[in-house]
């Protein structure tokens, strides 16, 4: 396998093409940050952030790119992609890296130079959320970078492409989306519009670089697929970005609407183009092995959304048009408002859709709905998100451990029960169990609960977090390759843990998260000691109690089982 040497032309065009267009619009709507009184008036921080940006999301997506097209979309992995995807990845990281001190001058309004002092740099950088996010992302490439020199099996690739993937969290969690009234919808928003980005864009690069391959025809017809499910997240997560960011009159009638329209215009022509390539250059490479056609429409396309990066990277400069409106204290700290204390009624109407977890529970129930036990398992994940349930649960303590208990246990034991067996991933009997059992420990006595009620990213990393480990704990603690005896111990010692993490919520005597809850300032929520305690009780009957269940199961299922085998000898 080779790269085709007209890629790294055409990428070198498309990136100069991509910060022309960043400059280019930022120079109309420069001004905006300075009359908003966000960011500061240094013409090199000003221009030189958007460039930086884009070389950043230029590496992301080429590293992401190549480690997809290696770990899916061939049929073993291949060194030349994973070795392209670590120098992009060297890029991204040094790119993350520059663009430090220029957000630093930008938000503080000083000379780059003032900046160029590494000690000076090393104490303010730590004190901005959005350099945090950027030294995090230059860490994340560095191990990419570094990590890619030695993988050689397609499962590590793929690990390494969930890192590269995770790896767009941190920067997207402290922008425009982060902050304001629905920001729990705008960051969700935003993290599917940018990760459904890498995979097309990343992808379709690869696709091109690599358009002569022994392999080109499978390749080609699993990326076609991807690509149109890619373009679908995109234009739905774009459309409730842009609804929740700006409202509709002032679409034509400010600088951020206009980008919006502009960006979402450049969505639709790329699926014009997409359709074209799925009938013209899939065709032909289906069809005689050939990638003539797909590499002409593909270099276009490649083009147009490196153009449509420096777009998104002028937007990113660009302040919504109502970011100083003043909205309610809950509001800002929740993404919305909460209509009244959390009783049954409000529980089973008030919803409020989980866009990360909710669509990935319907997405997995429409794959695979034969199975009753996992359609039931997505519907748990749904209540638990994006009920009432899912609505209240950032505020109210007692209804964070709801939820908590239905991720961790009853959606896993349904999910379990239904999972086809070609999906099932097994591990350790003793590694299932403490990965299961110390995850209630971890989240909620170290300070990372309290830290993810400030954060949506967190708090939905945290929510997933619960759901794998549960459902890694029940697939080995429910499979018949694991001896029964050590199956009933893995329950019966998460059983104990269970019990002491309930019985821990209910003497302690501090509450968790008191200064986040106190900051809501909900009259109907002011007892947080109470709350905490009713936490405790529900830890009991939503987590105690499951596994009790399971542990009965299997002590009376295969007594069971044996007295059918002794009545059934004549």
């Amino acid at each position: 396998m080779r790269v085709s040497p007209k890629t790294g032309a055409l990428l070198g065009i498309g990136t100069v093409v991509a910060c022309l267009v960043a400059v280019g619009l930022l120079s109309v709507t420069g001004n905006d940050f300075t009359v908003a009184g966000l960011r500061g008036t240094d013409l090199y921080a000003s221009y030189g952030l958007p460039v930086v940006r884009v070389l950043a999301e230029l590496g992301a997506v080429v590293c992401v790119g190549g480690l997809l097209f290696s770990g899916f979309l061939l049929p073993e992995p291949h060194r030349v992609p994973i070795r392209i995807s670590g120098w992009a990845a060297v890029l991204w990281a040094v790119a993350a890296l520059l663009s430090v001190p220029f957000t630093l001058a930008d938000v503080y309004a000083r000379p780059l130079s003032y900046f160029m002092d590494f000690g000076r740099l090393l104490e303010i950088a730590f004190a901005v959320e959005p350099t945090r996010a950027w030294m995090l992302t230059a860490l994340i490439g560095a191990v990419i970078a570094g990590a890619s020199t030695r993988i050689t099996t397609q499962r590590a690739t793929r690990g390494l492409l969930g890192l590269a993937l995770f790896g767009l969290v941190p920067v997207a969690s402290s922008g425009h989306s982060s902050s304001g009234g629905d920001h729990d919808w705008a960051t969700a928003s935003l993290l599917i519009h940018l990760v459904a980005a890498a995979l097309w864009v990343g992808g379709l690069i690869a696709v091109v670089a690599y358009c002569k391959g022994e392999h080109l025809t499978t390749a080609v017809t699993r990326f076609s697929t991807l690509a149109l499910w890619c373009w679908i997240a995109l234009a739905a997560s774009g459309v409730i970005n842009a609804l929740v960011r700006v409202k509709l009159p002032n679409l034509f009638t400010t600088s951020y609407g206009v980008l919006v329209v502009a960006k979402l215009g450049a969505l639709l022509i790329l699926g014009v183009f997409g359709y074209f390539q799925r009938q013209r250059g899939v065709r032909e490479v289906v069809k005689h092995g050939t990638g003539r056609a797909l590499m002409k429409l593909g270099a276009v396309e490649v083009l147009m959304m490196l153009m449509t990066i420096g777009l998104a990277a002028a937007l990113a400069r660009t302040p919504p048009p109502d970011h100083n409106e003043i909205v309610p204290t809950v509001e800002l700290k929740l993404g919305y408002v909460l209509s009244g204390p959390a009783d049954v009624g409000r529980i089973l109407t008030d919803w409020r859709f989980d866009l990360l977890l909710g669509t990935a529970a319907i997405v997995l129930a429409v794959m695979y709905w034969r199975s009753r036990a996992w359609v039931a398992g997505c519907v748990a994940i749904v209540i638990a998100t994006s009920s009432g349930i899912g609505r209240y649960a950032p505020a109210v303590f007692s209804v964070d451990v709801v939820s908590t208990m239905i991720l961790a246990i009853g959606a896993p034991i349904l999910l379990a029960r239904g999972i086809p067996q070609r999906y099932r991933v097994l591990l350790h009997p003793i590694a299932a169990t403490v990965l299961f059992s110390s995850s209630f420990y971890l989240v909620y006595f170290t300070g990372v609960f309290e830290w993810s009620l400030d954060q949506p990213v967190v708090r939905a990393g945290i929510h997933l977090w619960f759901l794998l480990a549960g459902l890694a704990f029940f697939l080995t603690a429910f499979a018949p390759e694991v001896p029964l005896k050590t199956r009933r111990l893995m329950v019966f010692a998460a059983l104990a843990t269970q019990s002491v993490f309930a019985g821990a919520l209910l003497i302690q005597d501090h509450p968790i998260g008191e200064q986040f809850y106190r900051s809501l300032k909900l009259p109907w929520a002011s007892d947080l000691l109470a709350s905490q305690q009713l936490g405790g009780a529900v830890a009991i009957g939503f987590g105690v109690v499951p596994l009790l269940v399971a542990a009965l199961f299997l002590v009376v299922t295969p007594q069971l089982a044996k007295e059918r085998e002794l009545t059934s000898i004549p």
